[in-house]
């Protein structure tokens, strides 16, 4: 009798014990690889081709932009956690103590002078040695950094109030009126 009771305890706590990844999660490793730029540098783009964003001075499509960034910001957490689903807390554990590792680190300076590159930035590309090269291709091989990719490379709409939000934020954050119908 005692078994089957310590059987269906033990279910139950890997039940309980399945949550999502946390978007404070989501973004700590996001801005170790470098990939914390993505939700400001969408909003550049984004702010630069609105018409009611074009005609701001530099103060207001600054504060625009950092508003609109933000929100892309939690919507790329939110992309990632949801190709994470509910074992995401887990697999950012593993991201947590891989990224504390020599070769975290070296896949994390290595992610982040691609980023660099990629937004025009002269850099480098960091030395990295041949045990390090071996961990990070172990470990990108896991489902913790497959489905973080995943959600990275995802291609999710923009959310469907992302405009009504956007216009909110403008509205509250920079004294801004946007009409959301500008984002399509």
């Amino acid at each position: 009798m005692r078994i089957p009771a310590l059987l269906a305890g033990l279910l139950l706590a890997g039940v309980a014990s399945a949550q999502p990844a946390s978007p404070s999660e989501i973004a700590v490793v996001m801005q170790q690889l470098g990939m914390d730029r993505l939700g400001k540098d969408s909003a550049a783009l984004l702010v630069s081709v609105a018409p009611g964003l074009q005609a701001l001075d530099a103060a207001g499509r600054d504060c625009a932009a950092s508003q609109v960034g933000q929100l892309l910001d939690q919507h790329f957490q939110q992309q990632i956690a949801g190709s994470m689903g509910d074992e995401g807390a887990g697999l950012m554990g593993e991201w947590k103590q891989f990224m504390a590792t020599p070769a975290g680190v070296d896949m994390g300076r290595t992610f982040q002078a691609s980023a660099q590159k990629q937004a025009g930035i002269a850099t480098e590309a960091p030395q990295v040695g041949e045990a390090s090269k071996l961990e990070i291709g172990r470990f990108m091989g896991t489902p913790a950094f497959q489905r973080f990719i995943a959600g990275i490379s995802a291609d999710g709409a923009m959310p469907e109030d992302l405009g009504e939000r956007m216009a909110g934020a403008l509205q509250r954050e920079c004294h801004i009126d946007f009409d959301p119908g500008q984002i399509s």
